[in-house]
């Protein structure tokens, strides 16, 4: 499959209807003073897209942020525009890094808005995206950018080959898609600092297993750090996610949770950690 490039920003497909929804209040690409001091001017949200790190880091988002069910996001759109511009923030220190979105190979057809969805939450930057080759990822394909989010929201990772190259990219990588912990045939940890144990398809809570996928059976309930999701909106801190999350254990002490999960009915109380940073 070649690397087909798209600019950030091109027709949105079915999110479109989602036009108008995304609140940042200045459509920046680095043209505007990205100062922490101008999040007055949006009210109660930030605008600044500052780092928050000084080195690069890898980030896993647990989430498919596009996923809908009946035409609709299952998630906040204005909880997902606040986590994907924070979770750049988070994974490169660069104040205008040079973006790579990949769609991976082993998608399945899965969600396709997905992507596409990814991209316009990152309309405020410049960013390409591609196609992962068949073949896998190679250092050639990576080497101009700071950051390469890695997008696959149903399937677990599938190139050895790929992985390999993430692994000894210099740059901020994002991982994102609600099965992104693991692969069928290798290990995921030395790059996530997350232990996988299972799918989350089910929670159980009490002594009763509770469902949680493709929107059906009972939803998680999403909550993002304020501490580290700064400048966002008290009513998008939480929200309901309806498909499975992967069940994790954090292996590195180092890693900074973001955002975590609980699933079953509300007197369940266990935490899953569903956004997670480790720097590089």
């Amino acid at each position: 499959m070649g690397l087909n490039k798209v600019k950030a920003g091109m027709a949105v497909g079915i999110v479109g209807l989602l036009a108008g929804v995304f609140q940042n209040c200045t459509n920046a690409k680095f043209s505007v003073v990205n100062d922490d001091s101008v999040a007055t001017l949006c009210g109660t949200q930030s605008c600044s897209l500052n780092p928050l790190t000084l080195k690069p880091a890898v980030t896993t988002i647990l989430l498919a942020l596009g996923d809908e069910a009946n035409n609709q996001l299952v998630g906040n759109p204005v909880s997902n525009q606040y986590l994907a511009e924070t979770v750049i923030r988070f994974s490169s220190p660069k104040v205008n890094p040079k973006l790579l979105i990949v769609r991976a190979f082993a998608n399945n057809g899965e969600d396709p808005e997905d992507t596409v969805y990814v991209q316009n939450l990152l309309s405020r930057y410049s960013a390409d995206l591609i196609d992962e080759p068949a073949s896998g990822l190679l250092p050639a394909d990576v080497a101009n950018y700071d950051l390469i989010w890695f997008n696959n929201p149903g399937y677990p990772f599938s190139s050895q080959v790929s992985f390999d190259t993430l692994l000894t990219f210099g740059g901020g990588i994002v991982l994102q898609g609600d099965d992104l912990s693991r692969s069928d045939t290798f290990s995921l940890t030395p790059l996530t600092g997350l232990k996988y144990i299972d799918n989350g398809t089910s929670v159980k809570c009490g002594g009763v297993n509770y469902p949680h996928d493709n929107n059906g059976g009972e939803q998680y309930r999403v909550s993002l750090n304020p501490a580290k999701i700064q400048g966002i909106d008290a009513s998008a801190i939480h929200f309901r996610y309806g498909n499975d999350i992967d069940n994790t254990e954090i292996v590195d002490p180092s890693i900074e949770v973001l955002a975590v999960a609980v699933g079953g009915p509300a007197s369940c109380v266990e935490e899953r950690p569903t956004v997670v940073r480790r720097e590089r």
